[in-house]
C-alpha cells in the first residue's frame, strides 16, 4: 500500500469527481472532494469528444482541491471507461526435453507467447496494426497444464508438454491519448490508470469475496460497465452502451423537456412528490412520481434486459447475485426488473452506496452509489493495483505502454512485436516416438539463447522495467533436431544388477526394444521409433528375459496311457532355496537347476508293492519275497532312477498290497526246489491238505506239500 496522498479523478459523461485520499491504519480517508458537471457536449457514452472542455472542468476541480487541501497537485490517478475495453483469450504450448525442469523464465515466456496469440486473434477482428492501435493493459492466467492435466504452477516441474491459457485485456490507444492530453492541458500528468469496472470491483468486491460468482454493474450516464468475479479472480469485463442518459431521454421525449431539465427531474424524482418544470414551449408542468415512472418504464425495461443479456454472455449463466453502483443504479424499478430477467431473488440484486464502504472515512456528504467508482480509483492506486505509463526503447524503437507492478523486459519485447520465446533460442524441429503404445513428442534443442541488454547490462525476460529503459535484443541461434539417447529418454535406472549366475558373472539391465530389436542405452532415437520398455526387477522377470521357463511340461506314456508331468526350476540364492518372486540385487550367488522327473517320482503315485509271506513247504518254513516288476522304457529294462523324457513309453506294473491271491504255488519255486523224484516223476500238490495246482493261490501261514508219485504222503 502506498503511504502518500493521491489525487483521484473520475471523468464521467455527465460529471467529474475529484478526491484527495490517503491511507490510514484502518483503511482510507477522503480529505477533500469536488464534484462538478461536464460542459455540454464534452463527452458522450464515456468517450471524450472535446478535450478542451473536459480539461477546463478538470482544471477547476484541481484548483478547488489545491486550495482546500493547501497543496499543489501535479499528478493524478484516473480510470478508463469499460466501453473501451477489449478482452481476448490466448494459449501457448511448449514441448519439454527429457528431464527438463521448467524455470520461471521459461514459464514467463510461455505466458507471453500466449498473450501474443491473443494479440494475433484480436488482429483477425480488427484492421491495422493491433499493437499500434491497442495497449495490452494486463493478462491473467486461466489455467496451466502439464501433459494435458491442469496444474497450479509449472515452475520446477518436468514432463512432455507444458501449456497455458490466459485472458488478456486491451485498451485503444486513443483512449489513453485523449485522457493524457486532457490532463496535460490541465497541468497534470497521468500517474496511474485503471479501468472503471476494476476500480469499482476493488472496493465493492474485494479479493476475499471473489470466490463468489458475483456481477458488478456500474450504471453511469452513457454506459453500464460490468465485471464478473468467480473462483478467486475477475473472469470477465463487459459494457452496455445504454445507461442513465437513455432514461433522461425518455423523460425529455415524453414531456418535451430540454435534456438539462429532464436530467434535473430524474435526479430529484422521489415517491409521493411532484416535479414542477417547463417544457420547451414554456408550459408549466406538474409531473407526479407515477407519471414519470410510466414515461421511463419501457426504457428501464430495456436497460434491465440489456444488462442481463451481457451478464449471461460474460458468465454463461446467471451469477449468484448482482451489485449495482453508479448514479444510474438509482433508477426506479431497475433492480427488481434485473432480478426478474436473471431469475434471481430480489434481495440478491441490490444497489450499494458508500455506506457499505466501512474502511473509507471522511467527507461524509460525498455519498451515494455514484461515488463508488471515484473512491475505487483512489483505493486502487493506494493499494498499488493501478497501472502507470512507461516509455522504453527496444532495438531503437520507442514504445509507450502501461506499466504494471509486474512489468518486465518480456512485456517490452511483446509490445515491440517480438516473440518472447525467441529470446530463449528458437527450438529445432521436433519429432514423435511411441513408448509402450503412448505417443510422445521429442522437442528440438533450444539453440543459443538471444542476448538481452537493459541499459547495456545483461538481462532476461523477467528483469523489471523502469521508465526510460533501453532494451537491446541480439538474436541467438536456432536449435537442432533432438539428439536423445534411450538412457536419457526412458530414464533407465542408473543401477544395474551384477550377480553370479550358475558360476558365471551376469549383469542384468532392463530390457528395451526399439522397433522390435533390443537396443542399448546409447541408442539415439529417430522419428517414429516404437519403443518397448520392460523392467527386470525379480528373478521371475530375469528368467523370462533369459527365456528360461520356470516350468516345463513332459508328455509320456505309462502302461499305454498318456501322462503329463512338470519339470520345475529350483532357485538357490546364496545356498538357500528361494521363490522366483525374490527381488534382484547385486552381489547374489545364484544357482538354478531343473528338477528332473524320474520313474520313481511317477511310481510314488502308484500303489505300494506287495509284502513278502512265510509258508511251510514239506515241513520247511519258506519266506517268499515280494515280486519285483522290472520297468521297461521304450522296450528296454531300466531302474526306478530312470529320468523320463518326452514321448517315453513306460511299462511298469507292481503288485498291489493286500490284493486277493497275490501269490500262487508257482511263486514257491523262486525260493524252494522240490525233491528230485517230484521233478522227475511229477506228483500231487496239497495246500493245507487240499489238492491244488500250480496256479492255486497261497497266503501267509499256508502249509504246502509236494508229493512225488509212489511216495507215502504220511511221511511228509
Amino acid at each position: 500500500m502506498s503511504t502518500t496522498e493521491v489525487f483521484a479523478l473520475d471523468i464521467g459523461t455527465r460529471k467529474i469527481a475529484g478526491l484527495l485520499m490517503s491511507p490510514t491504519a484502518e483503511g482510507f480517508v477522503i480529505k477533500e472532494a469536488s464534484l462538478q458537471h461536464q460542459l455540454p457536449g464534452a463527452m458522450a457514452d464515456g468517450q471524450i469528444h472535446h478535450i478542451n472542455a473536459v480539461s477546463r472542468v478538470i482544471k477547476n476541480i484541481k484548483t478547488e482541491l489545491e486550495e482546500a487541501g493547501d497543496t499543489t497537485l501535479n499528478a493524478v490517478a484516473v480510470a478508463a471507461a469499460g466501453r473501451s475495453l477489449l478482452t481476448e483469450t490466448g494459449a501457448s504450448t511448449m514441448a519439454l526435453g527429457p528431464q527438463q525442469r521448467l524455470s520461471s523464465d521459461e514459464v514467463r515466456a510461455l505466458e507471453l507467447e500466449a498473450v501474443l496469440s491473443s494479440i494475433q486473434e484480436l488482429a483477425t477482428h480488427n484492421e491495422g496494426g493491433v499493437m499500434d492501435s491497442y495497449l495490452c493493459v494486463g493478462y491473467s492466467v486461466i489455467q496451466y497444464y502439464l501433459d494435458g492435466e491442469p496444474i497450479g504452477s509449472l515452475i520446477g516441474h518436468q514432463g512432455n508438454q507444458a501449456q497455458v491459457e490466459i485472458i488478456a485485456t486491451f485498451l485503444p490507444r486513443i483512449v489513453i491519448d485523449s485522457l493524457g492530453t486532457a490532463l496535460n492541458s490541465a497541468g497534470l500528468r497521468m500517474e496511474s490508470l485503471t479501468l472503471e469496472p476494476i476500480a469499482a470491483m476493488h472496493v465493492v468486491v474485494p479479493p476475499t469475496m471473489r470466490m463468489l460468482n458475483i456481477a458488478l454493474v456500474d450504471v453511469g450516464a452513457g454506459t453500464s460497465d460490468l465485471a464478473i468475479s468467480a473462483e478467486g479472480t475477475i473472469k470477465g469485463y463487459g459494457m452496455v452502451s445504454y445507461a442513465g442518459d437513455a432514461i433522461t431521454a425518455g423523460i425529455a421525449d415524453t414531456f418535451l423537456l430540454d435534456l438539462t431539465v429532464a436530467e434535473k427531474v430524474k435526479v430529484e424524482l422521489q415517491p409521493g412528490q411532484t416535479a414542477t418544470c417547463q417544457d420547451v414551449f414554456g408550459n408549466t408542468l406538474n409531473l407526479s412520481y407515477e407519471q414519470i415512472l410510466e414515461a421511463i418504464a419501457p426504457r428501464v425495461q430495456t436497460l434491465a434486459e440489456k444488462i442481463a443479456q451481457e451478464i449471461i454472455r460474460l458468465n454463461g449463466v446467471a451469477p449468484k447475485g448482482v451489485i449495482l453502483v453508479g448514479g444510474g443504479s438509482l433508477t426506479p424499478e431497475l433492480a427488481p426488473l434485473l432480478a426478474k430477467h436473471l431469475d434471481l431473488p430480489q434481495h440478491l440484486v441490490r444497489m450499494r452506496d458508500r455506506t457499505s464502504l466501512e474502511i473509507v472515512k471522511g467527507v461524509p456528504e460525498f455519498s451515494g452509489p455514484e461515488v463508488i467508482t471515484p473512491i475505487g480509483i483512489g483505493c486502487t492506486h493506494l493499494d498499488g493495483r493501478a497501472m502507470q505509463l512507461i516509455h522504453v526503447t527496444v532495438n531503437g524503437k520507442q514504445l509507450q505502454f502501461l506499466q504494471m507492478a509486474s512489468s518486465q523486459v518480456g512485456d517490452a519485447l511483446l509490445h515491440a512485436g517480438l516473440n518472447p520465446t525467441e529470446a530463449l533460442g528458437r527450438p529445432g524441429p521436433a519429432f514423435t516416438v511411441e513408448l509402450n503404445g503412448r505417443y510422445i513428442p521429442i522437442p528440438g534443442t533450444l539453440g543459443q539463447p538471444a542476448t538481452i541488454l537493459r541499459n547495456g547490462e545483461p538481462a532476461d525476460l523477467t528483469t523489471p522495467l523502469m521508465d526510460g529503459d533501453q532494451i537491446e535484443l541480439i538474436p541467438g541461434e536456432a536449435g537442432r533436431s533432438p539428439q536423445v539417447t534411450l538412457a536419457e529418454f526412458a530414464e533407465i535406472p542408473a543401477q544395474s544388477f551384477k550377480i553370479s549366475f550358475n558360476g558365471s558373472p551376469l549383469e542384468v539391465i532392463s530390457e528395451i526394444k526399439v522397433n522390435g530389436q533390443i537396443q542399448g542405452p546409447e541408442y539415439i532415437l529417430q522419428d517414429r521409433d516404437r519403443i518397448t520398455l520392460k523392467p527386470i526387477t525379480t528373478f521371475q522377470e530375469l528368467f523370462e528375459y533369459l527365456q528360461i521357463p520356470l516350468e516345463q511340461e513332459i508328455h509320456f506314456f505309462l502302461n499305454g496311457k498318456s501322462q503329463t508331468v512338470l519339470e520345475r526350476v529350483e532357485l538357490l540364492i546364496n545356498g538357500e532355496q528361494q521363490p522366483p518372486t525374490t527381488p534382484l540385487r547385486s552381489g547374489l550367488e545364484v544357482q538354478y537347476r531343473r528338477k528332473q522327473v524320474t520313474l520313481q517320482d511317477v511310481c510314488q503315485r502308484q500303489p505300494d508293492a506287495a509284502q513278502g509271506i512265510t509258508i511251510k513247504v514239506n515241513g520247511q518254513e519258506i519266506d517268499l519275497t515280494a515280486k519285483t516288476a522290472t520297468p521297461l522304457a521304450n522296450g528296454l529294462e531300466v531302474s526306478l532312477d530312470y529320468i523320463i523324457r518326452p514321448q517315453d513309453r513306460i511299462q511298469y506294473e507292481p503288485r498291489v498290497t493286500g490284493a486277493l491271491n497275490s501269490y500262487i504255488v508257482t511263486d514257491i519255486f523262486r525260493d524252494y526246489e522240490p525233491e528230485e523224484a517230484f521233478l522227475q516223476k511229477g506228483g500231487r500238490i496239497l495246500v493245507n491238505g487240499v489238492e491244488a495246482g500250480f496256479t492255486t493261490p497261497i497266503k501267509h501261514g499256508d502249509i504246502v506239500e509236494f508229493v512225488a508219485y509212489g511216495a507215502d504222503t504220511a511221511n511228509s
